[in-house]
């Protein structure tokens, strides 16, 4: 079924851009990146919590001119550490990443744009994470995503916050 939902989204991005190739101001690039990740947790036994760098790669879509719809398919890796019961883990994730972004350009010219955008961000989690025996991270996750970023001419930099709204760590939480 979790991954009935992770076709489902794929799909759905794929038809919108399929939809935006009729629109005046369509867009398609590749992107890389470096993101940092640290796993949250209420539960008090969890000590020691370090985040680590990861990285993404993916393809997106920009469609619209000032006010614009983003959506993307990135593929993230990321990593984690911990300790719980005097035993140290370390979690890494790769996972199929959809952030559906709506966007406005705050300065929009033919050599500079200035651009923030928020949306959506649904996750699905590839592989098994290492963790104590009793804790299961789960596959499908939902959050949210802020991103402001400037465009120099075909170059995008973006920075981006991204925080879930389920949690991944069914016996952390």
């Amino acid at each position: 079924m979790k991954t009935n939902k992770f076709y489902l989204m794929a799909v759905l991005i794929l038809l919108s851009i399929g939809a935006a190739n009729a629109q005046s101001s369509f867009n398609l690039g590749l992107k890389a990146g470096v993101n940092y990740a640290t796993l949250p947790t209420s539960f008090k036994e969890v000590k020691d919590r370090k985040g680590k760098a990861g990285y993404n790669l993916g393809v997106f879509a920009k469609v619209g001119n000032d006010f614009y719809f983003q959506p993307e398919l990135n593929y993230t890796a990321f990593k984690s550490e911990y300790t719980y019961a005097g035993n140290n883990y370390k979690p890494k994730f790769k996972q199929a990443n959809i952030p559906l972004m709506a966007g406005y350009k705050l300065i929009n010219t033919e050599a500079l744009n200035f651009r923030i955008s928020a949306g959506p961000d649904l996750s699905y989690t590839l592989n098994k994470a290492e963790g104590p025996l009793q804790f299961d991270y789960k596959k499908f996750t939902a959050g949210g995503v802020i991103n402001a970023g400037v465009d120099i001419g075909s170059l995008t930099l973006d920075a981006r916050y991204s925080r879930g709204f389920t949690k991944i760590n069914k016996g952390l939480d």
